[in-house]
């Protein structure tokens, strides 16, 4: 059951999954509870912290309760893209995004799905489906995805799991 998001289908695909020309999904055990990891993957302006140097900025331009827009300067591979995505935050469930405005980007949506596995663990499911606009090589939208998918899922543990994430969530006032 790790390799199929908490929110598949009886097929044992997601909605995003059947609709997705580049899809990718993964899933790994986390040494800490979901209020942790949760709290880390749903305040976005705090993603530079551990998303490596892919991210050069998140600004947050519109939060409304559960509902947030922040836009992004990201590179890779010699590219730079402005977007914005949109997110929808589950407390302690699951932070979804899709792209409202991408320039190249002609879609990139998923999100993460967290299961608290007994008392000092859990499991962080992370899907994301990445079209880049038609001047963007396939062999680069495929490496972007892996890429967005390793920071999502290894950075993000690696984070979690640190003193350094101890200390900003203590520094911000956000331990949960």
């Amino acid at each position: 059951g790790d390799k199929v998001m908490p929110n598949a289908g009886g097929d044992g695909k997601t909605e995003l999954q059947r609709t997705s020309k580049n899809y990718k999904m993964n899933s790994m055990e986390f040494a800490c509870g979901v209020p942790k990891v949760f709290t880390v993957a749903s305040e976005l302006g705090n993603y530079p912290d551990w998303c490596g140097t892919g991210i050069k900025s998140v600004t947050e331009r519109v939060r409304n309760g559960d509902y947030v827009e922040a836009v992004y300067q990201a590179g890779a591979f010699g590219y730079m893209f402005d977007f914005v995505l949109a997110f929808t935050i589950h407390n302690m469930e699951s932070v979804s995004f899709t792209c409202l405005e991408g320039g190249s980007i002609k879609r990139l949506e998923g999100g993460y799905q967290f299961v608290q596995k007994g008392a000092d663990n859990c499991r962080v499911y992370f899907e994301v489906c990445a079209e880049l606009g038609g001047f963007i090589p396939g062999f680069v939208q495929e490496s972007i995805a892996n890429l967005i998918l390793g920071i999502a899922v290894g950075e993000l543990k690696k984070y979690v799991e640190s003193d350094r994430c101890q200390q900003d969530l203590q520094d911000r006032g956000l331990m949960p």
